[in-house]
């Protein structure tokens, strides 16, 4: 399962704490955005309760981090196009369309 988290964080503060979260295991992506919510942090998690666990970790080592929204993702049905099944394992693939002329075609792995 995967976690998202919107923060707010000064900017000058911005690099040194962005730097520190990416380091992190669990860290997917961190990235700086143009909102009032000036951070996200997308990390993969084992379990609901790794959620609470995780954020506590952050604000106890980055008391100048808040957190102002999470949105948890139980289950990806396709991830970096892949088509993933109920344990997350590719069953196919969704190739990028860059020619914008038609859908790409599902493709399913060789066995």
């Amino acid at each position: 399962m995967a976690a998202t988290f919107w923060a707010r964080v000064a900017p000058a503060n911005l690099p040194e704490i962005g730097h520190a979260l990416i380091r992190l295991p669990q860290t997917r992506n961190c990235a700086a955005i143009s909102r009032p919510n000036n951070l996200i942090l997308q990390a993969n998690l084992h379990s609901v309760t790794d959620v609470l666990r995780f954020e506590t970790h952050l604000a106890a080592a980055h008391p100048e981090l808040d957190i102002v929204e999470r949105v948890i993702t139980m289950r990806h049905e396709k991830l970096l196009g892949r088509l993933l099944d109920h344990h997350g394992h590719t069953i196919g693939t969704v190739p990028p369309d860059i020619c914008g002329e038609s859908p790409g075609e599902l493709r399913r792995p060789r066995t």
